[in-house]
């Protein structure tokens, strides 16, 4: 019996969006760009190989008890990544069915400052604020998470805030399948993630994953496992003659903290994929 070969729809996505055109989010130059106005690439923001998250249910104990941890094993679709070893491992349980949540949060070291577009009346310097939570590279186009079920009814949602300060809630869908299974989300065009000035991106944070019971959900104890959460995103960074002259320490700063994240996201990414040309990890 052949196998069917299954498109995978970060694959969709990038055509569509070479389809509507690599200038559509692009800053005009007198130069202009050519096809490398869009460099999209799928980065992992997070696989889970050295902190787990905190976890939280809703309601909380001793209605709601939730325990979470690393463990060893990963998809086998994974395998070729060498670096990646452990997964998180989530089990909880209620008492009573019902509207019950469990609220996945990133580690506390997790925090991302955004600064605001107006300036203190005291100091004189741009005020900002912390938000807690993961911070994806580029302009993102879609958002993934491998997930292991054991046929539970929960749905899952991923809530991102973008540059304004807004929460956008995406659905990844239902939990209720068994075996390992990517979810896959779409941002849609109309999220703001920049600007019509230089630096352009607006990166979006992911501040947290939900898990919610259906009206079908029983209080049966429920374990699952996360590996590999990854963006879909384009990494394109316009440049012009006078985009490397700097007003001071902090402009040099500015420009430079958000080209620091994405590098090293992108080695990151590419030193997993030279390591996984050889032998699968045992």
């Amino acid at each position: 019996m052949k196998k069917e070969v299954r498109r995978n729809i970060f694959q969709i996505i990038a055509v569509s969006t070479i389809l509507w055109g690599s200038s559509l989010f692009a800053i005009e130059t007198s130069v202009g760009d050519d096809v490398d106005a869009l460099e999209l690439r799928s980065i992992v923001v997070e696989g889970w190989e050295q902190t787990p998250w905190k976890i939280t249910s809703e309601p909380g104990n001793p209605i709601g008890k939730v325990e979470v941890k690393l463990v060893d094993g990963l998809p086998k679709n994974l395998l070729v990544d060498s670096g990646n070893k452990k997964s998180m491992a989530v089990r909880f349980q209620f008492v009573y069915p019902g509207n019950n949540t469990i609220v996945m949060v990133p580690p506390d070291d997790k925090v991302v400052v955004r600064e605001l577009p107006v300036l203190d009346e005291k100091t004189g310097q741009k005020k900002s604020y912390n938000i807690h939570g993961i911070k994806l590279p580029g302009k993102v186009k879609a958002l993934s998470v491998w997930v292991l079920g054991r046929g539970n009814e929960y749905n899952m949602e991923a809530w991102i805030e973008d540059w304004k300060g807004d929460t956008h809630i995406y659905q990844f869908g239902s939990l209720d399948f068994v075996g390992w299974k990517p979810l896959t989300v779409v941002i849609p065009e109309g999220v703001p993630q920049d600007v019509e000035s230089y630096p352009q991106t607006k990166n979006l944070v992911l501040k947290k994953l939900v898990l919610r019971s259906t009206p079908k959900t029983s209080n049966e104890k429920v374990v699952l496992f996360f590996d590999s959460l990854k963006v879909l995103t384009d990494m394109y960074d316009v440049f012009f003659d006078g985009a490397d002259m700097n007003f001071d320490e902090a402009d040099k700063a500015e420009k430079e903290a958000m080209k620091k994240y994405e590098e090293q996201l992108k080695n990151s990414a590419q030193g997993s994929s030279n390591s996984g040309s050889g032998a699968a990890p045992k």
